[in-house]
């Protein structure tokens, strides 16, 4: 999104990480096409280019073999989200350049394994919600029914362990110590992805400061996990070093709380952009960031919240109203900030502009 079409408060908050976080950033996004990040010759070097379309036209190479799910694959990739995971991978691949690190070629089969773990939790995201839409489609469990769905999911999920296992035995050398680093995740700790899912439905008491924690804490593990693994196993691919992948996980964990809260300020405000029914969360009653502000700005927004009387439509104008959309995006502000001071243990590089770039845009879309 160019930054002329933004509104005046996401320009401040975009100009706000930006002078915080003490860069200037080489990295631009492109409507619709690859994001480029600019070498300081001024030339676009094919290893610093990041091409959303060469992650989906391998996605089809390894998805589409004839099998029982071929439609449903070809239903999911033809509706691609932005690859904001496969980016991650890449981007930590390319964090050192002068170590050694895997080639390219399974860079980007890791990222591809990321991607495909994401979509396989998206459509059990749906089969638990019931959501109809995905990305302005039918979800995969309305289009082909929710047994089917769920098969796919663990298939799909299936098939990236697998392209996984093949790149880290085809590289020993570089990926001799994965999983030695304490505090660093790896794929021993993929179940968090359902266990956030789970914890989402057993919110605690309506009380916000106990809300904020239990929120932190599902952010982390349904949207911080891929992006801890995409880092974890593309700063690994990269040649990082443990403390280095040990502060790739706190980047990764900020940038994912700031992500979640401005899905859920989307959520809210209903934004075009969403693909899917608008308000959602609400409707479930699920405390999302901007309901937690909410409670925390209204006096009698908890009798509002737990009554039945009151309707979604309701909650979403109250909520617009009283400020809390405006503290949620500062929250996120926030969350962006910690995650672009967490890349300064790395050398100025594209690569660390370009993530740092791709949690300011969170802020900013």
């Amino acid at each position: 999104m160019d930054d002329s079409t933004l509104s005046p408060g996401h320009r401040q908050n975009a100009r706000l990480v930006a002078a915080r976080s003490g860069r200037s950033s080489t990295a631009q996004t492109v409507a619709g096409g690859p994001i480029r990040t600019t070498a300081p010759n001024g030339q676009l070097p094919a290893a610093e280019i990041f091409q959303p379309s060469a992650i989906t036209d391998r996605l089809h190479e390894i998805l589409l073999t004839g099998g029982d799910f071929d439609a449903i694959y070809r239903h999911i990739l033809a509706a691609p989200g932005k690859r904001v995971r496969a980016r991650l991978v890449l981007d930590c691949h390319r964090l050192l350049p002068s170590a050694v690190a895997v080639p390219r070629s399974d860079a980007i089969d890791l990222a591809c394994a990321m991607e495909m773990f994401h979509e396989s939790s998206l459509v059990h995201d749906d089969i638990c919600d019931g959501s109809l839409l995905r990305r302005d489609s039918p979800s995969v469990p309305a289009e082909f029914g929710v047994r089917t769905a769920a098969r796919a999911g663990f298939h799909m999920a299936g098939t990236a362990l697998q392209v996984v296992a093949r790149v880290l035995a085809d590289n020993p050398v570089v990926c001799a110590r994965l999983g030695e680093a304490p505090g660093v995740t790896y794929l021993d700790r993929i179940s968090d992805l359902s266990a956030g899912q789970l914890v989402e439905t057993m919110a605690p008491e309506v009380d916000d400061v106990t809300l904020r924690r239990h929120y932190e804490l599902v952010a982390a593990a349904k949207t911080g996990t891929l992006f801890r693994l995409a880092c974890s196993y593309g700063g690994t691919a990269g040649g990082v070093d443990h403390d280095r992948l040990r502060t790739l996980m706190e980047y990764a964990e900020q940038f994912a709380l700031a992500f979640q809260i401005m899905d859920d300020v989307r959520d809210v405000e209903g934004d075009p952009a969403l693909g899917k029914e608008a308000c959602g969360d609400l409707d479930r009653r699920v405390p999302t960031w901007p309901v937690i502000e909410w409670l925390a700005i209204r006096p009698d927004a908890r009798e509002m919240w737990l009554s039945a009387a009151t309707s979604s439509a309701e909650l979403q104008a109250d909520l617009v109203r009283s400020g809390a959309m405006g503290a949620a995006r500062d929250a996120a502000v926030r969350a962006v900030e910690t995650a672009c001071r967490a890349l300064d243990v790395f050398p100025p590089t594209p690569a660390r502009d370009d993530l740092c770039d791709l949690a300011q845009q969170v802020i900013t879309r």
